[in-house]
């Protein structure tokens, strides 16, 4: 989820946004909406001992849950006290009045696409919509259309963000995975947005599409920087970050690297012969230009972790983009860690460590951690 303007609790846990006082809120607002509305018996329902053990999407599922209880069984009823209640309510709050519209809306489609364009200007419908897009995918491909010449930037970027093959902690559109054509249609509306909210949707969504289809979005780059739009060309870039990152060779010419650089490495080595966890080390290595032209360079290097169950997974770092000018030698080196963190638990054996230069790997190193 990404909110135009993100909000922290002081705890700086979002799930702390919804906490005993925000779910009061959340029912003296529908209260207000409806007179029938029990105001104490949903409060008291969420706020039970269980309920602040829960994550944030747990907490929000409940508040959903609840609302299906308290509220009128007819679902147009229901809609039209959370249409009342959204304006009222911060981010978070809507998000839960949004799940109730993604977990039990599915059968009362006009009234739910209704309900997500008034709803996503308050947070965002980004989840909500997947089972819609879905299960209904045709069907919602006007709407988007229409959508994305919307005056309210949040429902611009819910076009963007709605249609994304992947999306993070939802399920995918399996239709878009294996041709993303419609959704390039309505991401084509979009690609000199003035929202910068509306244009890293546009990003993330052309990122999603390159990983299963990296030459359609390559192609695609091709053609939108030619326009020469600073808005557009900052979608391309963001929209790349992935085939920069995994090092597909046919997009790093977009950016201005030099294609197959006329390059040679020597010397690739670690600064310790022995290097333990919780060690801090130095790869270096020589790079010369045997080119007489000035080379553009993006410079990153692969570091295989030994992983518990004894096989090696790949991780790609960036340490630097470089001109080299014709016939110069650099010596690059870049620090690496291998301290013990939250995120990652190193283990003993054998590891490996690859140089990559826009996109080719061209030079490894063998070392063990101990």
């Amino acid at each position: 989820m990404a909110p135009d303007v993100e909000i922290r609790p002081e705890t700086g846990l979002w799930k702390d946004s919804l906490n005993a006082q925000a779910v009061e809120e959340l029912a003296a607002q529908l209260g207000r909406a409806s007179k029938k509305f029990d105001q104490g018996g949903f409060a008291t329902f969420i706020l039970n001992d269980n309920f602040f053990t829960l994550e944030l999407k747990e907490r929000i599922n409940a508040i959903a849950d609840a609302l299906k209880k308290f509220l009128p069984q007819k679902y147009n009823q229901a809609i039209k006290i959370i249409s009342k209640t959204a304006p009222h309510l911060g981010t978070f709050e809507n998000w839960a009045l949004l799940t109730y519209v993604e977990k039990f809306g599915l059968e009362h489609f006009d009234e739910s696409v209704s309900a997500m364009e008034t709803l996503t200007r308050y947070s965002t419908a980004e989840f909500a919509i997947r089972p819609y897009m879905i299960q209904y995918t045709d069907k919602m491909l006007p709407i988007l259309h229409r959508w994305v010449k919307d005056e309210n930037k949040h429902v611009r970027r819910l076009a963007a963000e709605g249609t994304r093959p992947r999306g993070v902690w939802m399920p995918h559109v399996e239709q878009f995975k294996k041709d993303p054509t419609e959704v390039l249609k309505l991401l084509e509306k979009l690609k000199a947005d003035s929202s910068l909210y509306v244009r890293k949707a546009v990003a993330n969504n052309l990122n999603d599409i390159s990983k299963d289809n990296p030459m359609t979005v390559i192609k695609l780059g091709k053609k939108w920087l030619k326009k020469n739009c600073p808005e557009t060309n900052w979608i391309v870039k963001h929209a790349c970050r992935t085939l920069l990152k995994k090092g597909q060779p046919e997009v790093f010419p977009l950016f201005g690297f030099t294609e197959n650089p006329q390059i040679e490495i020597s010397k690739l080595k670690i600064d310790k012969k022995k290097v333990s966890i919780g060690d801090s080390v130095f790869f270096t290595f020589d790079l010369l230009s045997t080119s007489s032209k000035t080379q553009k360079l993006s410079i990153d290097y692969k570091l295989y972790y030994m992983k518990k169950n004894g096989k090696l997974s790949p991780k790609v770092f960036k340490l630097s983009e470089k001109k080299i000018a014709g016939n110069q030698q650099i010596s690059p080196s870049t620090k690496h860690s291998f301290k013990e963190m939250s995120t990652r638990k190193h283990y003993t054996g054998r590891h490996k460590v690859e140089l990559i230069i826009n996109g080719n790997i061209v030079a490894s190193l063998d070392f063990s951690l101990s």
